[in-house]
């Protein structure tokens, strides 16, 4: 009933990876297969080269996952890269490589602000994957500023596909050419996106908007995956019908909408900030993606840190002031500092707290304190109810 060839294979777009669970990993469609143990050794035997015997237990297993492409025959073996130790708990499944504060324009809302040309090193950004990965890790987001202006972008962008991650870059999309979209070795690209013409200009500058689209069409025509981007801000508020029409036309599959902190340059043009009575409605626009959830009960974050352009890991890029150690230290050691806020230490119990496990620390943070919810996501999800612009402020 089965192929006379003797070995089984992992398809080359799948790892295995040693999590709370046992996990498949298909790095090209970004989905998580949880494993049994037996399943889990099984194909940790093939990942060896060996020929496991195939029990009658195994026989549904073995049918599903080639339906999905996940394992092939081979008449040889084909021995692949593992990584016996398990991951940390909680697992690191994201990182947010900042790897420059170097960015191209000038946007409205960036949360950083003047970068002043600071650049992770090579060597640092080479210690960082290898770490990742012998960590389990999931996504790579590669970000900035804008990271295509890192010095020595196209020698990390060479060695991306070696690591047994998924590889995404985040960018304004304005760098990327027909060149540039054939060049890269990321999985997807997550563009920036915020409005149409006059929504998104008035962030990011005249002309870049075409510039933009343009990108994402270049992407597109090379087979690479695309996300969008979109910050909610006073100029845009008119424009989200139009763009959910502009995203479906381009077979857009995964869009996250989300609205900036009044941080870096929003501290100088306030006025593009929307209360959270109106974002809420917004924030249901987008669609698509999100975190592969393990059973760990904890608050947003739980398996994400962020490195910053001056080697500093943090809980994410907006607790950048509060970092808990240097790379220099190792990923690992600096992961297991970081504080974790569990959803039974928070001080809100509704029927959504499982789904929205308490929104975002740091807008709940700069709000009141980190143990309240966060005011966006329950007028989003409609525990708050709003609509009419009130007076509340960022911080108030």
């Amino acid at each position: 009933m089965f192929s006379d060839h003797k070995f089984i294979c992992l398809a080359s777009h799948c790892v295995l990876k040693n999590l709370e669970e046992p996990y498949l990993y298909d790095i090209e469609n970004d989905d998580l297969y949880e494993l049994s143990s037996d399943a889990f050794q099984f194909l940790l035997k093939c990942c060896q080269g060996e020929s496991p015997p195939i029990r009658k237990e195994d026989e549904e297993f073995i049918r599903y996952c080639l339906s999905q492409h996940l394992i092939a025959y081979s008449k040889m073996p084909m021995q692949r890269k593992t990584f016996p130790n398990p991951s940390p708990i909680p697992s690191l499944r994201y990182l947010e490589l900042q790897m420059t504060d170097r960015c191209n324009l000038r946007c409205r809302h960036c949360y950083i602000g003047d970068g002043v040309h600071q650049d992770l090193y090579i060597e640092q950004i080479q210690k960082i994957l290898k770490e990742f990965e012998e960590m389990q890790g999931l996504r790579l987001l590669l970000s900035g500023g804008e990271p295509l202006l890192h010095p020595y972008f196209w020698e990390i962008n060479d060695i991306l596909r070696d690591h047994s991650f998924r590889s995404v870059l985040l960018s304004n999309g304005t760098p990327i050419t027909r060149d540039v979209s054939r060049r890269l070795r990321v999985h997807e690209v997550q563009i920036s996106l915020d409005g149409m013409k006059e929504g998104h200009e008035s962030l990011r500058g005249k002309g870049n908007f075409e510039k933009t689209l343009a990108a994402i069409d270049s992407l597109q025509e090379t087979g690479i995956t695309v996300s969008i981007a979109t910050m909610i801000h006073r100029r845009n508020l008119e424009e989200f019908d139009q763009m959910a029409s502009l995203l479906e036309s381009k077979h857009i599959r995964e869009w996250n909408v989300d609205v900036p902190c009044i941080e870096g340059r929003l501290k100088e043009n306030k006025e593009l900030w929307v209360s959270p009575s109106v974002v809420g409605h917004f924030l249901n626009y987008g669609y698509g993606g999100g975190v592969h959830h393990s059973k760990n009960n904890a608050t947003c974050g739980a398996h994400l840190c962020a490195i910053l352009p001056n080697g500093r890991v943090a809980k994410c890029g907006l607790f950048g002031q509060e970092t808990v150690g240097s790379i220099e230290e190792g990923l690992r050691v600096c992961w297991q500092r970081i504080p974790r806020i569990l959803l039974k230490d928070l001080s809100c119990n509704c029927i959504e707290i499982e789904a929205c496990r308490g929104g975002c620390r740091y807008r709940a943070k700069i709000h009141g304190d980190l143990f309240q919810p966060d005011p966006f996501q329950c007028y989003a999800r409609g525990v708050l109810k709003g609509g009419e612009e009130h007076d509340d402020q960022e911080g108030s």
